[in-house]
């Protein structure tokens, strides 16, 4: 399974967070870590996908658990 976290540089500590969770989840995951950055320092981003199939997507971010479920919801 390949999980991909797509992040603006103001979450990258959560990015690299939820990335550590799901490895602890599932020992057959891979995940790839994509920092995205926009025109002004306002720009937000935070994304989750399983292959191509968004699974969470907003300007903020949610605790891991939250995030857990909803792959799980989609496994």
């Amino acid at each position: 399974m390949l999980i991909v976290i797509v992040y603006s540089a103001n979450f990258t500590s959560n990015a690299k967070s939820l990335s550590a969770a799901v490895k602890a989840e599932w020992d057959d995951v891979d995940v790839n870590l994509m920092g995205v950055y926009g025109k002004t320092d306002s720009f937000t981003r935070y994304q989750v996908q399983i292959d191509r199939d968004l699974v969470y997507h907003s300007d903020s971010v949610t605790d891991n658990d939250t995030i857990i479920n909803l792959i799980k919801a989609r496994l």
